[in-house]
């Protein structure tokens, strides 16, 4: 049974949500200060450094955090999902290089009366814009990996830091509960020697 004095967390337990059920601003770091500051605020247990701790607030806290940890996954993963896109349009970008070329080469010939140097001109402009196409692919390619790198070191360090950061605040929490426990028991103990 709680104290008479037992006062509930000023966290709120309603999240508004979208209609895919995702969380509006869903911030992990601020998922767990709040956390935090339910187990900072919570009422002392007079002469003791016991918290008494609304467990469904806690639950729901937790639940929320794991529920909506893959959001900053998915964030790198998007982010890696573009590199297709960026390909595609380097290589619209050449074709269209290419197709440009073709048709400059094909007004040179109609135009000139010196074929052979028409050709010349046409081969130097195909040449140039093949090797520029394939310098901004593989541009574009190593620019794509290095994006895709350090979204999945970022999203692992975030999940590795949101995991250790979990475990140490469940640690606390279940180590506080027990020592709440044993002096409920002590307690207990002390009436039924009393009765």
């Amino acid at each position: 049974m709680l104290p008479t004095n037992y006062i509930q967390s000023s966290i709120p337990v309603d999240i508004p949500e979208t209609s895919d059920n995702q969380p509006l601003g869903f911030n992990i770091e601020i998922e767990l200060d709040a956390l935090e500051e339910l187990i900072v605020n919570s009422t002392h247990v007079p002469l003791t450094e016991f918290i008494v701790i609304d467990r469904v607030v806690v639950l729901h806290q937790l639940n929320q955090i794991k529920e909506h940890l893959p959001v900053d996954l998915a964030t790198a993963i998007a982010i890696a999902s573009r590199k297709q896109q960026i390909i595609s349009e380097a290589e619209n970008y050449a074709a269209a290089l290419v197709k440009s070329a073709q048709e400059k080469v094909s007004q040179i010939l109609h135009d000139s009366s010196i074929l052979r140097q028409a050709e010349l001109d046409g081969a130097k402009i195909r040449l140039k814009t093949e090797q520029e196409c394939e310098h901004l692919k593989q541009t574009t390619l190593n620019e794509v990996r290095e994006l895709h790198q350090n979204a999945i070191a970022e999203s692992q360090a975030i999940q590795q830091g949101a995991d250790d950061y979990a475990d140490y605040v469940l640690e606390d929490i279940e180590q506080k509960i027990q020592q709440i426990l044993l002096i409920i028991q002590n307690g207990r103990q002390q009436l039924d020697g009393v009765n």
